[in-house]
Formats: structure tokens, sequence, C-alpha cells
């Protein structure tokens, strides 16, 4: 019984040792959704959204990966289409740390512009972490120039029973009995979409919706997922 009891002991010991060293040693996991994909293309105005979300994709994943803190999920590749609950789920398997949900913006009036960041909203189990990043993400974006809209640049984004969106702005704490954009859903860590620029604006694809604005964009989510 002794030898038994000793056995026990020196496994749990190892078990705690482990789990210790893989948490400690366990990359800092990144996934990154780029909106829309494959046949939908999402809004259209100077450019279409889609090749916003994939270019911004990309470039934010080369930062990371030359960082080399971070390991890297992808919820689809360039040019692929999956439908919004596919990546979801697929996200959710990695269990990551930071999820981003990348977008551009649209609008009737070509005057509308700046920079949006919808976090978990309240009442989510991950609402602080979520709120703490969009704080960040958007911080960085103004830095580079963007216009925020909203307080801080950050709205709580709703969908109706009915279907209907419904986007309030983050000084807005009460909770509602509404979904929140699928991306947001079921996810227990820090979860945010942005909304990069409009792409209804010229000016706000010529600062955020070109090569180098989607460049300068994925820049600054950069500085926000470090600090």
């Amino acid at each position: 019984m002794r030898k038994c009891g000793k056995g026990i002991a020196l496994f749990f010991t190892g078990y705690l040792v482990f789990m210790a060293y893989f948490m400690l040693t366990r990359p800092y996991t990144i996934a990154l959704d780029a909106g829309h994909g494959g046949t939908d293309c999402g809004a259209e105005g100077v450019i279409q959204e889609v090749t916003l979300t994939e270019r911004t994709t990309a470039e934010l994943k080369d930062l990371l990966e030359q960082d080399g803190r971070f390991r890297i999920i992808l919820s689809r590749e360039a040019g692929e289409g999956k439908s919004i609950s596919e990546r979801n789920r697929k996200v959710r398997r990695y269990k990551p740390d930071v999820m981003l949900s990348i977008h551009g913006n649209a609008d009737d009036s070509t005057s509308a512009h700046g920079f949006e960041a919808y976090p978990s909203p309240p009442g989510y189990e991950n609402h602080e972490e979520s709120l703490a990043l969009a704080l960040l993400l958007a911080e960085e974006m103004q830095s580079v120039g963007a216009t925020l809209r909203g307080t801080e640049g950050v709205r709580f984004g709703y969908y109706t029973g009915s279907g209907q969106k419904v986007l309030v702005d983050s000084s807005d704490t009460e909770i509602y009995d509404y979904d929140t954009f699928g991306m947001l859903k079921h996810m227990q860590y820090a979860a945010v979409l942005v909304e990069q620029c409009f792409v209804t604006n010229q000016a706000d694809v010529d600062a955020f919706g070109t090569e180098e604005g989607c460049r300068k964009a994925a820049a600054a989510y950069y500085q926000a997922i470090c600090r």
C-alpha cells in the first residue's frame, strides 16, 4: 500500500509539474478572422470589404509571426468561403487568448468615416477583457490617424429577435437579451470585431484600405495586442 501511495503521489506531482511547465511555455494564441470571403465580398464601395479584411489579416499575421511569441490561428484562408458559424467553431476549437475579427464599414452617405471596435457586450463572461482590448485597439488606431466613432471608439452590437441590427454606445452598459455579432458568440477570451474604415468613403479608404493603409492598421492592431 505504501508503494502504491508513493506511486500515486509521484504521478500527481509529475502531472502538476507538467501543467505548470505547459502553462508557462504555452504560446500566446491569436485567432484572426478576415470578414466575409469566397463569393461573399461584403460591403462594396471604393473597394470591396473583403479586399480590406484579407489584406489586413495577412499583414497582421506576418507581424505576429515575425515577433515569435505568438501562435496564429486563421478562421479561413484568403479567398476561402466559410460561414460565420463555421469560422466561429474553428476558432473556438483552438481556445485562443485573443480573437480579432476584421471588417470594413459602409454607409449610404459617402461622408461617414472612422473606426469602431465592438467587444463582446455586457453580460458576456468575457466582456471585461474584450472591452479592455477594444479600447487598446481604438487608442492605437487613433494614434495613426483614425477618427474614432462613439465613446473612445467602442460600441456594442446586437441583433434583435427579428434580426434588426442595434448599435449602442459603450456608455450604455445595460445587459440586453439580444444576440451579438456571430464571431463574438460563445467566446471565453478577449474577442473584438473591428470596423477598420468605411469602404464607401474615399479618404477613409486612402488612409486604411489601400495596401499601405491596411499595413498601417495591422501595425496598430499588433501594438494593441502586445500591450
